[in-house]
């Protein structure tokens, strides 16, 4: 092997094992944050969100309590924002809509609730503690109000430039309308789930969710723009 073939090696081996690291603590930095969200919530439904500690996450989770605070820097309040963030990123994919016209809105908004759906059956506890934690807390309350205004006024802003659909409502209107679909979907699948099926299979709630988020959007727009 020629010095230089040998010097090329050697960067692409450095290249390798930097890409993996990274790649590890990536992914080890994710297993904390979930082992925290995991006990953090397991405490609000055991204790009320008031009566559970950083200390008491710390203890549950067998991790430091610098730990927590090195990824949630304002403790208890902290978590429940990221956790919030995480799953509006997660479920909550606007470029879709970009070039969306009125006819194919219904498949869009049906994807959406799926998602949204799966979300509340796998993470069920996860978001009970969660309404449970802001309907104890006026703050908390407050502040989620705040960031799902702001996460819809991004939205709406975006798809205004975007879709000329969205474009002919005013972005106030847009923003509410969002708000009230987003917690109509939230609202009957947390009872279908959590307090009575309202359903026999999951496949209905869905089908019947994106008939009504489609027919209210439609109607909704109609009598704005009669206005």
């Amino acid at each position: 092997m020629s010095f230089c073939s040998f010097i090329n090696f050697m960067s692409n081996c450095s290249f390798n094992i930097i890409i993996m690291t990274e790649k590890k603590f990536s992914r080890n930095k994710q297993e904390k944050i979930d082992l925290i969200y995991d006990n953090f919530f397991k405490l609000i439904l055991e204790k009320g969100y008031h009566k559970t500690s950083t200390n008491h996450i710390a203890k549950s989770a067998k991790i430091s309590i610098g730990t927590i605070y090195k990824y949630f820097p304002k403790g208890k309040q902290d978590i429940m924002r990221k956790y919030f963030e995480d799953t509006m990123e997660n479920i909550f994919n606007i470029s879709g809509l970009y070039n969306v016209g009125e006819n194919k809105i219904r498949d869009f908004l049906k994807d959406f609730i799926l998602i949204l759906y799966n979300n509340h059956k796998e993470k069920k506890a996860y978001n009970i503690a969660f309404r449970s934690a802001i309907q104890s807390d006026k703050m908390l309350l407050k502040a989620h109000k705040e960031r799902l205004f702001d996460s819809f006024k991004n939205a709406a802003q975006k798809l205004r430039g975007k879709n000329e659909i969205f474009n002919q409502i005013p972005e106030e209107r847009l923003i509410k309308l969002f708000i009230f679909l987003y917690n109509l979907i939230n609202a009957l699948i947390y009872h279908h789930l959590s307090v009575m099926r309202l359903f026999d299979t999951d496949m209905e709630l869905t089908d019947y969710l994106s008939n009504l988020t489609t027919f209210s959007l439609q109607y909704l727009t109609r009598v704005d723009n009669k206005k």
